[in-house]
C-alpha cells in the first residue's frame, strides 16, 4: 500500500494590504501631483524674468525714495549754512544776538558742505554702479 501523503496544506490566504490612512493617502497624492506637475524649462525661465523684473522695479522706487530723502536732508543741510552765515554775518538770530567766532563758522561750513558732497557721491555710486556687470545666466551646454 502506497503510504498515504500528507495532507496538502492549502497555501497561505494573502494577508489584506494594510488600509491606508487618510494622511498617508494624501501624501502620496501630493507627491503624485507634484511628480506630475514639475515645471518645464520654459516656465522657469519666464519666472525668472517675472522675478527680474519686479526687482528692477522695486529697486527703482527704493531709488526713488532714497534719492528723495538725501536731496531733503541736503537742502536742509544747505539751508542750516545760508541761515548761520547770515545770521553770524548780521549779528543776530530770530530776535536775540549771535556770533561765532571765524574758526567755527569756516568749520562748520567746510565740514558740513564736504559732508553734504559726500552724501551726494555714495548716494550716486548707489544709483549708478560702476564696473563689471554680472552675467545673468550661464551658457547652454549643447546637448550631444
Amino acid at each position: 500500500m502506497p503510504d498515504p501523503a500528507p495532507p496538502a496544506t492549502p497555501p497561505p490566504a494573502p494577508s489584506p494590504a494594510p488600509e491606508r490612512t487618510a494622511i498617508e493617502q494624501a501624501v502620496l497624492h501630493g507627491l503624485e501631483a507634484e511628480r506630475r506637475a514639475l515645471p518645464t524649462q520654459a516656465d522657469l525661465e519666464r519666472r525668472t524674468r517675472e522675478l527680474r523684473y519686479r526687482e528692477a522695479v522695486d529697486q527703482r522706487w527704493l531709488r526713488l525714495g532714497v534719492g528723495a530723502i538725501v536731496f531733503l536732508l541736503s537742502g536742509a543741510w544747505l539751508a542750516a549754512d545760508v541761515v548761520l552765515t547770515l545770521a553770524a554775518g548780521w549779528g543776530e538770530l530770530a530776535g536775540r544776538p549771535f556770533r561765532l567766532d571765524s574758526s567755527v563758522l569756516v568749520a562748520f561750513l567746510t565740514t558740513s558742505t564736504a559732508t553734504v558732497i559726500g552724501l551726494f557721491l555714495v548716494f550716486l555710486r548707489w544709483l549708478y554702479p560702476q564696473g563689471r556687470a554680472l552675467p545673468d545666466a550661464p551658457p547652454p551646454t549643447p546637448d550631444p
